[in-house]
């Protein structure tokens, strides 16, 4: 079985197109199966006819000649061998049997007839050229069975003998070959389907094997550029943060880290505006927002609004709140950006305490045509508590060199009392000492009185 199955695959190698070596395995398979018959005819013609043994011979080696040429890869010749030979020889047989004027047996014709299928079967639907063609000629030499039925005359044939019209047995034969034919055809039909089903099967579990590893791969991509986005992002507040650690500690005052600090986020996150508002205490002790500095604003909102109360306005309700107030949806007029073509209402507003340690020491207000994203919105609320603590330091510093100051001062004026006290006691003991030389003086005198008096 193994062999006949090696005999069935000569040709086809795993670069043969799929159409291609359906049409070679069946094409050997009919060579195969024909060179069967063909044997049965030699078989026949030994014991019936020797004189006709060279035609089944013939057939024989045609159908070797076949799976010789699949296996040269000659597909177009092989197959038209395959349709054209078998059919000649039981032609030329059955005509070589057909006595002078008689009409060849019906068997003769009925076996040829069944061949005019296998152009249809090795041959593809879009061969029609070559379908067709075939088939006219193997008509046409089933109708030269006729006058070749008075040509090949052999005088050594017993054709008394040999030629029996009436014989059923041809007819049987012949049913029988038409018979096998169709179930070889239906055959090849039911493995080329369920060779279809088969490869159909395949297909779709090597789409569904496909698409899932499509899916995977988008979802591996989708996280690769998910992870290099975060990365990016990463990167970017971390270097901007680096820059503006850097710029709080280049520069002392408070009052221009504060302008440097709005330059420096309306130009990171790409902002037309920025103001920022600090804590104040006025005369009675009440906190109030001020405005610290100003940055590309429409200044003539806060021209004349100098003090903003807690709870005054999203600011300060942003103050009293301690969380931050995002609008993407804001009001007409409640910031107008100003340019040489006219005013507009910025499309996106964010405001945002300046929180450290629970306490808040001010108010971020930014603005913009375009809408900030999520992590510049996390910087801005790390720049926001960023300069909340630097504020809480300067300010402590400042007072720290207030105190200082006032120290020294005191300390100065101790030591001025210090030196006038030393020099009031110098003055004190100098006085003592004159005094003291008086005493003595005064002693002796009247030591010296009263020694003259005795005397």
């Amino acid at each position: 079985m193994n062999l006949i199955q090696q005999v069935f695959n000569i040709g086809i190698t795993n670069n043969t197109k799929g159409v291609m070596k359906e049409k070679v395995l069946t094409t050997n398979q009919f060579a195969f199966y024909l060179m069967v018959f063909h044997i049965f005819y030699l078989v026949v013609s030994i014991i019936k006819a020797p004189t006709l043994l060279q035609w089944p011979l013939l057939g024989i080696l045609a159908n070797l000649s076949v799976l010789a040429l699949n296996y040269l890869r000659l597909f177009n010749l092989s197959r038209i061998i395959v349709c054209t030979v078998p059919m000649s020889v039981v032609i030329i047989y059955n005509s070589y049997l057909t006595p002078f004027e008689a009409v060849p047996r019906m068997t003769g014709y009925l076996i040829a007839m069944v061949h005019t299928i296998i152009p249809f079967l090795v041959f593809d639907n879009k061969e029609k050229i070559a379908q067709w063609s075939l088939f006219v000629i193997l008509c046409f030499s089933i109708l030269g069975m006729f006058p070749l039925s008075d040509l090949l005359i052999d005088p050594f044939l017993d054709y008394d003998l040999n030629y029996a019209p009436k014989s059923k047995r041809g007819l049987i034969m012949g049913l029988v070959g038409l018979g096998i034919l169709l179930y070889l055809m239906q055959l090849e039909q039911l493995r080329y389907r369920n060779e279809s089903e088969k490869l159909n099967r395949e297909r779709v579990e090597r789409n569904i094997s496909l698409e899932k590893s499509e899916k995977e791969l988008k979802e591996a991509l989708t996280q690769v550029q998910k992870t290099k986005k975060e990365d990016q992002e990463r990167s970017w507040t971390t270097q901007n943060i680096s820059d503006f650690n850097d710029l709080t500690r280049s520069i002392e005052n408070l009052d221009e880290l504060i302008d440097h600090s709005a330059s420096f986020l309306a130009r990171v996150l790409n902002l037309n505006q920025v103001a920022v508002f600090t804590r104040k205490v006025d005369a009675e002790g009440d906190d109030y927002l001020g405005k610290q500095t100003v940055y590309a604003y429409d200044r003539k909102k806060y021209l004349d609004k100098t003090r903003i109360e807690k709870g005054e306005g999203l600011i300060g309700q942003c103050y009293i709140e301690k969380k931050p107030i995002v609008l993407e949806n804001v009001p007409v007029g409640y910031v107008n950006i100003s340019s040489g073509l006219g005013d507009a209402t910025a499309s996106f507003v964010a405001i945002y305490p300046l929180l450290a340690y629970d306490k808040v020491e001010g108010v971020i207000e930014v603005a913009g045509f375009n809408k900030l994203k999520k992590f510049e919105l996390d910087f801005l609320k790390r720049i926001s508590e960023s300069l909340a603590i630097t504020i809480l330091n300067k300010i402590g510093a400042e007072r720290l060199k207030e105190l200082l100051k006032t120290s020294q001062e005191q300390a100065e004026q101790v030591r001025s009392q210090e030196e006038e006290m030393r020099q009031n006691l110098e003055e004190m003991m100098a006085t003592q000492e004159e005094l003291k030389r008086q005493k003595e003086g005064y002693v002796k005198e009247i030591e010296r009185l009263k020694m003259l008096l005795n005397s």
